[in-house]
């Protein structure tokens, strides 16, 4: 077999997993009420932004689109389609594995390419009818992020191979600052009319990526993370309908010795009651799990981004309200969840003070959603006010 047969054989492969995983959540009929006029919908709307603009984008800077677009740089990661068994079959024929990296990097090339168009076709009538970006301007700006993303495609790799959480945390946000500012800076060299600097910098930028991509990809010690790698991009779809399902358990793997929050196990009420009891630790189990705590803060930063985004005051109120009574709901099942795998809390779900502790566990975890949506909203609103948004 060649590296070219083995390569299209592992990308028919991983398609049909991923569709049999799109039909176990989408069958024949979300696909025909929900799915099909969902994308009729939206075609329409996109087509008659090209015919008259919405009436919410006045005074929105171009900072927004732009900033969408770097966010967007951000995705994707470099696929291998290597599997455990080539560490012993494979791993004899070099010539095989290496051709297999590579034309796995170029569909990772190539998937992401379609992503940055994706992003600048859905703003394409907001540049050219409301921004008045001229079509050179456009062109400069879709190379120097697509460099970008090539950028950050090799980036990440060497990144994945730091052990500590915290350390990756870092070193991604610092780079997350960086590049956000070396962006911002490439804009005003296109706003001033110097696009030819823009343009050898970026295509600079593209072939060394590429080059040092394919480099490190190369290296024959580093099965073991390309393998995890894989393993991460053929199930995240997978992933992404356990953490949306609160009735679907995700393992979570730790490999901390401690926590990184209440490692020490203090107590967070002073008062020591069963009630106190189960509610803390309730709180702390939640913290602890990065699954429980994503779920959270993704029904959070979803709600908030509508309630932002919504310009009429009775819609806002609406979400809001919807946001309450859909996360009261969620941490609901969460506590029957925890409380099923949790034996201190399995032990006592038949006494009065169980129930107490429930309801008012529950109300806690919601209080402090809605307190982050308006203090996440009071902040937006203020820089609005600061930078002259209506």
């Amino acid at each position: 077999m060649k590296s070219r047969q083995l390569f299209y054989d592992r990308v028919i492969r991983n398609w049909k997993f991923q569709s049999q995983v799109f039909r176990s959540v989408a069958d024949w009929t979300v696909v025909l009420y929900i799915l099909i006029p969902a994308v009729i919908f939206c075609t329409a709307v996109y087509f008659s932004w090209w015919k008259e603009l919405p009436e919410w984008l006045d005074n929105i800077p171009f900072i927004i689109p732009f900033f969408f677009l770097y966010l967007l740089s951000w995705s994707g990661n470099i696929r291998t389609f290597i599997v455990e068994a080539d560490k012993v079959f494979l791993v004899k024929k070099p010539e095989l594995l290496s051709g297999l990296k590579r034309r796995a990097y170029l569909y990772s090339f190539l998937q992401q390419l379609l992503v940055i168009c994706a992003g600048f076709s859905c703003l394409l009538p907001f540049l050219l009818n409301y921004y008045l970006l001229s079509w050179q301007e456009i062109i400069v700006l879709f190379v120097y992020f697509r460099s970008l993303q090539a950028c950050l495609l090799f980036l990440k790799y060497p990144i994945r191979k730091v052990v500590s959480t915290f350390r990756k945390s870092i070193i991604t946000l610092c780079l997350f600052l960086v590049f956000n500012w070396c962006s911002q800076w490439m804009y005003r060299i296109i706003d001033s009319g110097y696009h030819l600097p823009v343009y050898v910098i970026s295509i600079s930028v593209l072939i060394l990526s590429i080059l040092l991509s394919l480099k490190a990809i190369g290296k024959k010690g580093s099965l073991d993370i390309h393998i995890e790698m894989e393993q991460e991009r053929k199930s995240s779809i997978t992933q992404f309908i356990f953490m949306a399902s609160p009735q679907i358990e995700k393992p979570v793997v730790i490999r901390r010795k401690k926590p990184l929050l209440f490692r020490n196990s203090k107590r967070i009420f002073k008062k020591r009651t069963p009630i106190n009891g189960l509610i803390e630790l309730f709180i702390k189990i939640v913290v602890r799990n990065s699954s429980y705590l994503y779920g959270y803060f993704m029904l959070i930063n979803s709600t908030t981004w509508a309630i932002i985004l919504v310009p009429p005051l009775w819609l806002k109120l609406t979400i809001f309200t919807a946001f309450c009574f859909m996360m009261y709901g969620w941490l609901f099942s969460l506590w029957d969840k925890v409380c099923q795998y949790n034996p201190l809390m399995n032990k006592y779900m038949d006494r009065d003070f169980y129930f107490s502790a429930r309801k008012r566990g529950v109300w806690i975890m919601l209080v402090l959603a809605l307190l982050v949506i308006i203090l996440f909203y009071t902040i937006v609103w203020l820089l609005k006010e600061m930078i002259g948004i209506v």
